[in-house]
Order: C-alpha cells, then structure tokens, then sequence
C-alpha cells in the first residue's frame, strides 16, 4: 500500500520528524504535539533521537528542566513504567531512546523512504 506524501514546501524541514513520528505511531500527530530532537540536531531525524511532547508548555518545562541540569533519562525500570513516568512528569508520549535495540534499522529504512518520497533524498 503506497502513500502519497507531500508537503507545501521542500523545505519545511520541520514535518520530516513528524511524519517519521506518524509512521512510527501509526496515528496522526495532534497539532499540540511537539517533535523534539534530543541532540539538538534538526536533521538528525533518527527515531532514537526524537521525542513527542503533548504540547509547547511541557516542551518548555522539559529544556527548563534541562538547562538546570534537572533532567535525568530514566533507567532501570521496565519501559512501561518509564513511559508512565515521563509522561507523567514531561508530558512525553514518545522517546525516541527506549526504542533503540530492536526496531532502529527499520525505523532507519522508514525515515529514508520518507525522505526520498519528500524528494529529499535520491533513489539508490
């Protein structure tokens, strides 16, 4: 099944990461929501390395957290509870980093096919 994917604009950069997000989550993003690159690079659009925020006001408190060094990644939990927990206190509803191990070829390849159908990328 083909999907038709475009955007007003080749350069509107800011709609890779949600459209890799939508593949990924299989749902649409809301418009509140906020894609989020955990390294600060915007064209790094690997899965591992975006989060999802439920709106701009979680977003905020999350790099105000960040710059007061308050922030800390869970671990040592299941992933569910770490999900639960970041929600909870963040207002994350993706992390990139808790879907590293089994899945990142795949959601690499994904990005790709996004990228290549945006024309962003050449076929090879």
């Amino acid at each position: 099944m083909s999907e038709d994917i475009s955007t007003d604009s080749k350069n509107d950069t800011m709609e890779i990461p949600r459209l890799i997000i939508e593949r990924y989550l299989e749902r649409k993003l809301k418009e509140t929501e906020i894609v989020h690159h955990l390294n600060e690079v915007n064209d790094d659009d690997r899965t591992a390395n975006l989060a999802v925020f439920i709106d701009i006001a979680h977003h905020a408190k999350f790099h105000k957290a960040k710059r007061k060094s308050q922030y800390v990644p869970e671990v040592g939990r299941t992933r569910k509870a770490i999900e639960a927990r970041m929600l909870e206190k963040y207002g994350i509803v993706f992390y990139g980093p808790l879907y590293t191990n089994d899945r990142e070829r795949m959601l690499k390849r994904m990005a790709e096919r996004t990228k290549r159908e945006l024309g962003l990328l050449s076929e090879g």
